[in-house]
């Protein structure tokens, strides 16, 4: 699966307008914050939907979704704008990018390995300058051999988080499967920057946390999955702890908790056999959304922006990496974070203004790769967010999933395709961190490693193989 180019045949490639013009009151999108500090790239997200689901042909399947992506960016205008500065997008009518190709595989070869569904080297990469030809939103419709195809996008997180993008790809499945009297019922709400306005001095000049670079990455992805069963064990297991204070523990809590303590654990044998420039501590920091608490006077079903915040555990030694114990710190942690106002004092926002201060951020390395005296780990969980369910007018997809992410030391929880409540995890380590983690016994009495080579049973082997 490694040469790409050699897999995809393109069919073609246009700039699709949206189906109604931006009204003139609403040019400027004015981003938040947290907008700002976010970078400029691309969130990728793929939904499979094998052959036998689909009652259309190809040429058919291609102009639907073409003319309903039409429709659906024109109720999302800031994702087919064009970035004027850090903090204002232009909506501009400049359109989004609509890539159709040819993969001359079989989907059951990429469904697990799902870069192949996306314009190569666009996943997690800069949005390009609109003057070259950039644009803040990408689909890709990909035709595989078995007759599946797979419907992908590229979002800017610029303009939102993955929840904002999840409401992108609801509204487009909605005008796809509604498409001949297809209007939504319920238009999506941009926030701009009404929760968390620029600083009183003035918006930042450059974003915080950027793409890495590419030529230092030497980071390892893999892919693992936990069914319900293993879950609710994992569960009992640090319930049933004498030192457990959590007897309700939810799935992020006990899932974040595991790989953590695994990939924590590993980063420091490293560092005690003198292989890492850190100390043997560690951190990990989970990100929240925020919408439940937005203030009802602006509350929406479909509310698009960067809304979010984090919280982060304490610092932990070696000896430290108990799992009761991290269970334990995180609910205390989510529980400080429901107690203060969120978008008046963001915790992340501040964190990374702090960063700010100390660097040139222009020339300045990626915000999560930034230099520590410890480790951090980083969690985000989307595993709320029903892109399993998204139905375009011929079922849901077999399987949801993102392309590999360039992120040291990140790990991402998302729900598996079918209703069997179970959870894949995707993490990102250096190759030697990675080699001792997914041989951790206490990882392996609750996950299986997802690659072309690992037999699994049961709920595992039902997922795994499911989704062909």
């Amino acid at each position: 699966m490694a040469n790409f180019s050699r897999l995809i045949s393109t069919v073609s490639k246009k700039i699709v307008k949206p189906f109604l013009p931006t009204p003139s009151t609403q040019r400027i999108h004015k981003l938040s914050l947290l907008d700002q500090c976010m970078g400029n790239f691309y969130m990728p997200i793929v939904l499979f939907y094998p052959k036998h689901q689909l009652q259309q042909g190809p040429k058919h399947l291609s102009k639907l979704l073409e003319n309903s992506f039409s429709k659906a960016i024109s109720y999302h205008q800031p994702w087919v704008g064009s970035l004027s500065d850090n903090a204002t997008i232009h909506c501009d009518n400049t359109g989004a990018a609509f890539f159709e190709v040819e993969v001359n595989c079989h989907m059951d070869q990429v469904v697990h390995h799902p870069d192949l569904a996306f314009p190569p080297g666009l996943p997690w990469r800069n949005v390009p300058p609109a003057h070259d030809g950039g644009c803040l939103s990408v689909a890709q419709l990909s035709h595989f051999e078995c007759g599946g195809i797979a419907v992908s996008v590229c979002m800017s997180h610029k303009v939102g988080d993955a929840r904002s993008a999840f409401f992108f790809l609801k509204d487009w499945a909605t005008l796809t499967r509604k498409y001949s009297n297809g209007e939504l019922t319920c238009a999506p709400y941009y926030v701009q920057d009404s929760l968390m306005p620029s600083r009183p001095d003035g918006p930042l000049d450059f974003p915080v946390m950027v793409e890495p670079n590419t030529q230092d990455n030497i980071d390892f992805e893999k892919r693992f999955f936990l069914s319900e069963s293993k879950i609710r064990n994992l569960k009992a297991f640090i319930s049933s702890d004498k030192s457990s204070t959590v007897q309700n523990p939810t799935t992020t809590e006990v899932v974040s908790a595991l790989f953590y303590k695994c990939a924590a654990t590993a980063g420091a044998n490293l560092s005690n056999t003198g292989n890492s420039s850190n100390d043997s501590s560690s951190q990990l920091v989970l990100v929240s959304d925020l919408r439940k608490t937005i203030p009802p006077s602006i509350q929406s079903t479909t509310t698009i922006g960067n809304i979010l915040t984090a919280f982060s555990t304490p610092t932990y030694n070696l000896e430290d990496l108990r799992l009761p114990k991290l269970v334990s710190d995180i609910r205390k942690s989510k529980l400080e974070l429901s107690n203060k106002d969120n978008f008046k004092d963001n915790t992340w926002i501040s964190e990374m203004l702090e960063y700010t201060n100390k660097v040139n951020i222009e020339d300045a390395q990626s915000y999560l790769q930034k230099s520590s005296c410890h480790d951090v780990y980083r969690c985000s969980s989307i595993c709320n967010m029903p892109y399993q369910d998204l139905d375009f007018g011929w079922g849901r997809p077999s399987r949801a999933s993102m392309a590999s992410a360039p992120f040291n030391n990140v790990l991402y929880l998302m729900n598996t395709h079918d209703q069997s409540k179970g959870i894949e995890v995707f993490i990102n380590l250096n190759e030697q961190q990675m080699s001792i983690f997914e041989q951790d016994k206490n990882l392996l009495q609750f996950v299986t490693p997802l690659d072309d080579h690992h037999h699994v049973h049961d709920e595992e082997e039902k997922y795994c193989i499911g989704a062909y």
